[in-house]
């Protein structure tokens, strides 16, 4: 018995140990390619798409729906080739061209969207300039995501140019109200249906290349969207008579409020879950982890997952954002006046929702928390958790097109924490994949809705040189 004893720890150390040495990146051997890109005419198409101040706004009258018909002229008069080969349709905002490939397959559809965000006061030049300098190309919109808009229209113009042919149909989905929720690509997949066409595979924006992802990896990274966490957008109420503050009540509807935001904090409501996203994210990435305790813990995530998911919650940010259903407190509304009780007084809450989780689970949820009838809980957005895309040939096509493009990267599906217009078709296809050709620095991405946006000379190649080997190899 005391043998015994003994021997399980020992063979249980020796599985560990076993594990963490096969725990080895799987390398693919892939050959970059180059192509004979008009560099100029390719700085100048994304300078010319940033000088249309196509700004989306929740407010529709603040809309300049002149820069948003005037940029989607601009490139039915500047891409000839495309506009001969395609079919051209407008969906509310949506700009969809259909190319006819030679052969009966599932098409492929390749998606941006043309609309940006705001500038805010204290960018260093006008936003709208599209200024070339001797490294960048500046202004809104030049990483999200004119830059993938224009790298698929040009790539698509060079192949046509040189006489290539497509075999499979090609769609190409611009969404033009993708800053604001809106609905251009909702009407673009419901024509898909409407035709049932079922794409090979979608690919959008979402992940990029990027350093520093995981502890003891060195090389950089291309993430490539799976799935995308849902969102849902919940207002808290509670109302009173009103009345003076100087002769206030005990319970106020922002005393209400207070306690049931409390309750909502305190409580451990989101359990941490190791997602199929999440888990090919960890399975392809850390094998290539310079820390051996970094390998050996992911190497049996079957008996250290409670240990990862402690670290979790211990970093905090992203890396816990990746296991749980996240809550974030961001608005509220009181009185209009400092001595005077509200009649109405409102919390607004953000979830991120995991795979497995739907709105209704939150929502009952939060009901059971804050345990307040006279708390009325109301959904104001919502947009499930989408569903997993598949790990097959077809990734791998993203995959080795990627490989192709930049040297010494290693690609690696991932759980997108945003959200982007290809969750829309997740219901037609089950290969929606979402990666941004470019590689981005911490500073980069901190640009994105943010001052003085630009994007390097080189990743405006990259992007085209990325699409013309997606689109070669199909």
């Amino acid at each position: 018995m005391e043998y015994l004893l003994l021997i399980v720890p020992v063979i249980l150390i020796g599985i560990l140990v076993y594990r963490t040495i096969q725990f080895k990146p799987k390398e693919k051997q892939t050959i970059q390619t180059t192509w004979n890109i008009d560099k100029k005419k390719a700085y100048q198409g994304l300078s010319k798409l940033i000088q249309y101040p196509t700004v989306s706004y929740e407010n529709k009258d603040l809309m300049d729906e002149h820069a948003f018909e005037s940029l989607r002229n601009h490139l039915l008069e500047s891409y000839p080739n495309i506009v001969k080969h395609s079919t051209y349709s407008l969906h509310k905002k949506g700009m969809l061209f259909h190319l006819t490939g030679t052969d009966d397959h599932d098409p492929i559809v390749l998606m941006s969207h043309y609309d940006v965000v705001p500038a805010q006061e204290g960018w260093k030049d006008n936003p709208f300039s599209g200024k070339i300098t001797n490294t960048h190309i500046y202004g809104r919109g030049a990483l999200d995501t004119k830059s993938s808009l224009n790298a698929i229209m040009q790539s698509v113009e060079y192949l046509l140019e040189n006489g290539h042919v497509f075999k499979r149909d090609l769609y190409l989905a611009f969404g033009g109200d993708e800053e604001t929720y809106g609905d251009s690509q909702i009407e673009i997949v419901n024509y898909l249906k409407e035709q049932n066409i079922k794409p090979f595979f979608v690919l959008d924006e979402g992940g990029a290349i990027v350093s520093n992802i995981f502890p003891g990896v060195q090389q950089k990274t291309a993430v490539i969207g799976i799935a995308e966490k849902g969102f849902l957008n919940i207002r808290l109420s509670a109302k009173s008579k009103g009345g003076h503050a100087s002769t206030p009540p005990k319970i106020t509807p922002i005393y209400s409020l207070s306690k049931a935001v409390t309750r909502l904090n305190n409580h451990p409501a989101f359990k941490l879950k190791l997602t199929t996203p999440v888990k090919a994210l960890f399975d392809k990435i850390a094998p290539y982890s310079k820390s051996r305790v970094i390998r050996f813990l992911f190497a049996n995530l079957w008996l250290f997952l409670p240990l990862v998911k402690w670290i979790a919650k211990r970093s905090g940010g992203e890396f816990l954002s990746l296991f749980k259903t996240t809550q974030a407190f961001t608005m509220s509304k009181g009185s209009q006046a400092i001595n005077v009780i509200p009649d109405v007084a409102s919390i607004d809450i953000n979830y991120r929702l995991i795979s497995g989780e739907t709105s209704n689970d939150i929502v009952k949820r939060i009901k059971e928390i804050v345990r307040d009838p006279d708390i009325l809980v109301e959904i104001m957005d919502v947009s499930e958790a989408s569903t997993v895309s598949k790990l097959d040939e077809r990734y791998a096509l993203v995959e080795n097109a990627i490989l192709s493009t930049w040297k010494d990267v290693i690609a690696a599906p991932y759980l997108m924490i945003a959200t982007s217009d290809s969750r829309r078709y997740h219901v037609i296809s089950e290969h929606v994949y979402k990666f941004s050709p470019m590689d981005v620095s911490t500073k980069d991405l901190e640009k994105i809705h943010g001052f003085d946006e630009d994007i390097t000379k080189e990743n405006v190649i990259q992007g085209i040189t990325f699409y013309l080997n997606l689109l070669s190899k199909i």
